[in-house]
C-alpha cells in the first residue's frame, strides 16, 4: 500500500472503528468507518470492500437489516468483480447474523448467493 492510503486509514480513525464494533457501540464504530471509507482513494477497491463489511456487520448490530442487506450486496457485488476473496469470506461470515432476519425481502436470496458465492 502506498503512503497516501495508509496515512489516510491512520487519520481516519478506522482502527478505533472496528474497536468500537467489537465493543458493540455501533454507533460510534459506524462513524469512524463511515470517515474511513471517506478518506480512502478510489483506487482502493480491495480495502472500501473490507470496510463496507465491516459498516454492514455494524447495520446488523444496529439492527438495520435492509440497510445491511444493501451494503453487504455491494460489497460482496465489489469483492466478486475484482476477485477480493478476503473481501468474499469477510461477507460469508455474515451470514449467521442475517439468518434470523430470513423473513426481510432479500435476505433468503441473499443467504442462498452466500452458500454458492
Amino acid at each position: 500500500m502506498s503512503p497516501a492510503p495508509v496515512t489516510a486509514y491512520r487519520a481516519s480513525g478506522w482502527p478505533s472503528g472496528i474497536s468500537f464494533l467489537d465493543l458493540g457501540r455501533t454507533d460510534e464504530a459506524r462513524a469512524r468507518i463511515d470517515e474511513g471509507l471517506g478518506l480512502l482513494p478510489r483506487t482502493r477497491d480491495k480495502t472500501r470492500g473490507v470496510f463496507r463489511t465491516y459498516e454492514a456487520r455494524s447495520l446488523l448490530q444496529a439492527r438495520e437489516v435492509e440497510r445491511a442487506l444493501v451494503v453487504s450486496t455491494e460489497s460482496l457485488d465489489l469483492a466478486t468483480r475484482i476477485g477480493a476473496d478476503r473481501c468474499v469470506t469477510l461477507v460469508r461470515e455474515l451470514a449467521p447474523a442475517f439468518k434470523p432476519y430470513r423473513q426481510v425481502d432479500g435476505v433468503p436470496e441473499f443467504l442462498e448467493r452466500l452458500r454458492t458465492a
